[in-house]
């Protein structure tokens, strides 16, 4: 049984949670879910900090049997996000989520089951796309991390 959905990215925000060497925790607005993506991925002016507010593209999860060969090179800071079609592999399926290796190591993406779309039972190991873009930051919230 094949089923086709079409993915369409839209503009998305979250909030920065932590900000170390290696990652930034970006919890999406609407508790709708937790981006880890390598500082490299994130447009910005001045230094990360927690409570920074984010800006960009993202789309719901397709199951895919087949995966393209995707091409990552228009994830870059040198221009306004633009969404990128990824692939990546599902390392985690609970009860309520689902969490997604980005390819290329670009991070991880951890979202309620509800953004995958597939005919199948979801399984870890599975082969994903979606959209995705670099983030921006847009802003700065006064909230205490532990708020965030």
């Amino acid at each position: 049984m094949k089923m086709d959905y079409i993915i369409n990215p839209v503009k998305m925000g979250g909030l920065v949670k932590e900000v170390t060497e290696e990652k930034v925790k970006v919890h999406l607005h609407g508790r709708l879910g937790v981006i880890k993506v390598p500082p490299s991925l994130i447009i910005t002016e001045e230094p990360l900090e927690v409570g920074h507010e984010m800006e960009f593209y993202f789309s719901y999860i397709q199951v895919v049997e087949n995966p393209y060969d995707y091409d990552a090179s228009d994830m870059t800071t040198d221009h306004e996000p633009e969404p990128c079609l990824l692939g990546g592999k599902i390392t985690e399926v609970n009860d309520t989520a689902i969490e997604v290796a980005i390819m290329n190591n670009l991070g991880s993406v951890a979202v309620p089951r509800r953004w995958a779309f597939t005919p199948v039972v979801l399984e870890e190991g599975q082969d994903v796309e979606f959209y995705f873009s670099c983030m921006k930051v847009i802003g700065k919230c006064d909230i205490p991390a532990e708020m965030i």
